[in-house]
């Protein structure tokens, strides 16, 4: 038995964070006045400065705070100018009181879109208490250059600077500046940098499409002289990776189009009457770094009146015939700064600087000396025990940048057109005696939201859980990469695959993968057959199934995340392409090709099953995306195919003599659980052979170690959960001797191996790769508790079922999904268990409140009212619909706000 004392102070210390005060939700029922609803976005962008689809789609998140609040309509306003926007005239589009519950996704259906133009927009909705909120805030979106004859210009290309100079005849009211590269550009207007964007544009398939930014140049511009200039890089377009490079050398594609304040406009693009000549970065690689002879600036080059008479004209380029399309995804951005935590001098002249974490990016360099000093910087993730730089997992790659001082004062520089993956930095040629304050860590990579946050009492959790973070954004560079420091770094499907649900928890990343998706179909071959690597540079076609299946993969995610059908839509055609393409390859219904398999497991798993489990996942996944679009023919066709598979798979990899498929290794177990594989399924816990002896490998067998590679090692968890062992899942997460997540931290890594051994050798030992990390999603799910609900795409249902297991004392988790903010925070104690819950407006959820152990009577409150008491559901309190007593604890039917709960019993 507990007092009420004892309770009172349990409620008051049990609830680490305050998940109320985060929302600004109250528990209060609906106010009388709908709130304006707030997060306008437009193509998953916050005010895109150019888009180039021709019907975008508009997300916002409902203001509502109260107990199960629901939109029943929505109005949509779009104008062409602030002040039609503000008279509350949409001239371009007025949905009118439009009856849906929809918030995501909503189709643009006015007037043809043009052009070049701004576009302005807000919304206001009705609630299901019938209420009507205010407009929200104005947003705004313009559009880019949706045709190819929009574009003037020629690309052209140079050697290292371009510049051309022109007259406006009157005030600039607007201006915007298009621009793409082959490789990589930096723009500068009158003297000064354009845009925050770095190492842009995205990396693309370069003959198929380039992708262009836009810039609101409106300010840089004046009345008379003007100067443009840019600053050409190699990139990827000019790298050999795994082949010989796209491109011999950059080239540029520009375009400005400007108003002017009498009604005229001007209209400045590439052509050869630009002027060029050799610049500061004498070369630039990505693989090798950046050399940076600061004696060959030129000052003033950049702005009108320069005397450029010894330069030579711009070179026309062929460049690409390829498609030219908006970038409408996060860009690369310098995010973060770090400060060194130490520096020694290992030997004469030379100094290490540890930064104490493992990031990608470059160093900022601040020096002063004689004109011709040359200072080198070399990036390590490891060092020797004698303090000097261990680069040999580097391979190849240089790895380095070296700046030729201007002399005359205090010099700072950073690179422009490389990045590196490191900890330390070695510093040599320096002129004195460095400080601390030489250097600072420059963190870059595509400037995706964190939208999660997972926290837990145990600690190693809070440290994997550090890792996965600096890993993912390590290796977001306009694509999902494999690592971030050697001669690779590529679009690995497999690693993209395994970690891409972890990836949509912990940031928005759905403009990221919608570009990622159409690189694949931009790399798909007319026989359906997709690469290993996307864009193409490494392995070969047609990919590894298990790398293949990135493709549908990421398509079901963002559906399933993102409440996404368009992306659905969009790829449906080569989705199918490429499941008929596997289809032509099962010989009997069994895909038995494979290169990688279960990739740097440590018991191997037969390759032929991995690919036949994949062969059946996504023909069920194309079956499902065909039910979605309405394509029932195809979701018949489909779904007897992927039965079909099953049935071959059993009798081909299951043996009924031993109970266990193929060898008996953990992944052979894993996947055909997970997928519902085996031919007699698996009902509520009835444990048969197969879980069985999977339980029995890694408890017994391997001493509660896990033995997978990072196809694996994705499901092997989840399916523990699933059939009731989260305690063992549980054990392998915070497993701290080789091999495990714990492990890595244990020997001071700062962000996720590539393999689980730590090696340090020069062979496929990268210290930053995302590949292990698709454990985050089941901290999400199985700890924290925050799980989609059936036909919940986009959390339009939500599932709230945190596992509370062994000596967890507590978990928090928090998702920021397209409807808003899911949440929850809980916490257990001998006799109780509190919960805090936040549910979006405009969803609905299903929340389990477990018991911390076997109890014969419960009593549940949700803050002031008891809802479940003596075995049955107590109504009365706002939100709650219904109650009833489930295999893991009480289950509550709520709709959306904040709720409490304290389960207390004997």
């Amino acid at each position: 038995m507990h007092t009420s004392k004892e309770l009172l102070r349990f409620v008051l210390v049990s609830i680490t964070i305050s998940v109320a005060s985060l929302l600004s939700i109250t528990p209060a029922s609906a106010q009388s006045n709908a709130e304006a609803p707030f997060h306008l976005r437009c193509e998953y962008l916050a005010n895109p400065a150019g888009i180039d689809v021709r019907q975008p789609r508009f997300q916002w998140t409902l203001g509502g705070s109260g107990r199960a609040v629901m939109q029943t309509a929505y109005q949509v306003l779009v104008a062409s100018s602030p002040a039609d926007l503000g008279g509350d005239r949409g001239d371009v589009w007025d949905s009118g009181k439009t009856v849906s519950g929809d918030s995501t996704q909503v189709v643009y259906n006015g007037k043809p879109l043009i052009s070049g133009h701004t576009y302005y927009w807000k919304v206001r909705v009705w609630e299901n208490n019938g209420n009507a909120s205010d407009y929200s805030r104005p947003a705004e979106f313009g559009m880019g250059l949706l045709e190819r004859s929009d574009w003037h210009g020629q690309w052209i290309g140079g050697d290292g600077l371009l510049r051309k100079e022109f007259t406006l005849p009157g005030k600039v009211v607007r201006a915007r500046a298009y621009v793409t590269a082959l490789g990589y550009y930096e723009l500068h207007i009158n003297g000064k940098k354009i845009g925050d964007k770095v190492l842009d544009p995205a990396w693309t398939v370069y003959p198929k499409r380039v992708l262009y930014s836009t810039y609101d140049v409106t300010s840089a511009l004046k009345d008379g002289a003007n100067a443009v200039g840019v600053m050409l890089g190699g990139g990827w377009a000019t790298q050999e990776a795994g082949g010989p490079p796209y491109y011999k050398a950059p080239a540029l594609l520009f375009q400005m189009n400007i108003e002017l304040a009498d009604g005229k406009t001007v209209s400045l693009s590439s052509d050869t009457s630009w002027k060029t000549t050799a610049g500061p970065v004498v070369s630039d690689s990505v693989y090798n770094g950046e050399v940076y002879d600061a004696r060959l600036e030129k000052p003033g080059w950049d702005e009108p009146g320069f005397n450029d008479s010894g330069w030579a004209p711009a070179r026309q380029e062929q460049g690409t015939s390829g498609a030219i399309s908006a970038e409408m995804m996060p860009p690369i951005r310098v995010v973060d700064t770090l400060v060194p935590r130490s520096m020694t001098n290992p030997e004469p002249g030379v100094y290490v600087y540890d930064f104490g974490q493992n990031f990608a990016g470059w160093a900022r360099l601040r020096v002063q000396g004689p004109r011709g000093k040359k200072v080198t910087l070399r990036f390590s993730e490891l060092i020797y025990p004698n303090g000097t730089l261990n680069r040999q997992n580097l391979r190849s790659a240089k790895a380095r940048d070296i700046y030729i001082l201007r002399g005359g004062g205090t010099e700072t520089y950073e690179p422009r057109f490389t990045y590196h993956g490191f900890r330390y930095v070695e510093l040599t040629g320096y002129p004195g005696t460095p400080s601390l304050d030489t250097l600072r860590g420059r963190v870059v990579n595509s400037a995706v939201r964190t939208t999660g946050s997972f926290v837990a009492s145990k600690e190693i959790l809070n440290q994997i859980q550090h890792l996965i973070h600096w890993g993912q954004l390590s290796n977001l560079y306009s694509i999902p990469t494999d690592c971030d420091q050697r001669n690779e770094r590529q679009g690995w499907m497999g690693d993209a695959q395994v970690t891409a649900e972890e990836a949509m928890m912990n940031f928005d990343m759905a403009a990221f993968y919608t570009n990622f998706i159409r690189d694949i179909r931009d790399d798909q071959k007319p026989d359906g057959e997709i690469p290993d690597t996307v864009p193409h540079k490494y392995g070969q076609y047609p990919a590894d199934p298990a790398w293949g299946t990135a493709y549908p993969l990421l398509c079901w995610y963002m559906w399933q995340q993102y409440g996404d059908k368009r992306i659905l839509q969009e790829n449906y055609d080569g989705l199918k392409k490429y499941v008929e393409f596997l289809r032509t390859r099962a010989k009997d219904n069994v895909l038995s090709y494979s290169y990688y398999g279960d990739w740097v497991a440590i018991q191997p798993t037969p390759g032929a099953l991995v690919s036949d489990s994949y062969f059946y996942y996504d023909t069920q996944i194309l079956a499902g995306i065909a039910k979605v679009l309405g394509k029932t023919e195809d979701a018949a066709t489909y779904s007897t195919l992927a039965e079909q598979i099953k049935e071959a798979f059993n009798k081909t990899f299951y043996d009924p003599k031993t109970g266990y498929y193929a060898n008996g290794s953990q992944t052979a177990q894993a996947l055909p659980l997970i997928l519902g594989m085996f031919k007699n399924p698996i009902r509520g816990y009835d444990y048969n052979a197969v879980f069985a002896h999977l339980t029995n490998d890694i408890v017994y067998e391997h001493n509660t170690h896990l033995t997978t590679g990072f196809i694996g090692v994705k499901y092997l968890l989840p399916v523990l959960t699933r059939f009731g062992r989260t305690d063992l899942a549980y054990e392998l997460a915070t497993q701290t001797t080789y091999p495990s997540w714990g492990y890595m931290v244990s020997q001071g890594a700062t962000t996720l191996w590539e393999l689980w051994q730590n090696k340090v050798g020069p062979s496929m030992n990268s210290h930053d790769h995302i590949m292990f990390g698709s454990l985050g999603s089941w901290f999400y799910r199985a700890l924290g508790g925050i799980n989609l609900g059936p036909d919940g795409e986009g959390y339009r249902h939500i599932l709230i079922e945190p596992n509370m297991v062994e000596d967890l004392d507590w978990a928090s988790a928090s998702i920021g999904t397209v409807r808003g903010r899911v949440s929850c925070s809980w916490k257990k104690k001998p006799g109780a268990v509190s919960m805090e819950v936040a549910i979006p407006a405009n969803s609905d959820a299903r929340i389990v409140v477990p018991p911390s152990e076997k109890m014969t009577t419960v009593t549940v409150r949700e803050g002031d009212h008891v809802v479940w008491a003596d075995g049955k559901f107590v109504p009365g309190d706002p939100g709650i619909t219904a109650a009833t007593k489930g295999p893991q604890g009480i289950e509550f039917s709520v709709g959306s706000g904040y709720y409490h709960f304290l389960l207390t019993g004997e």
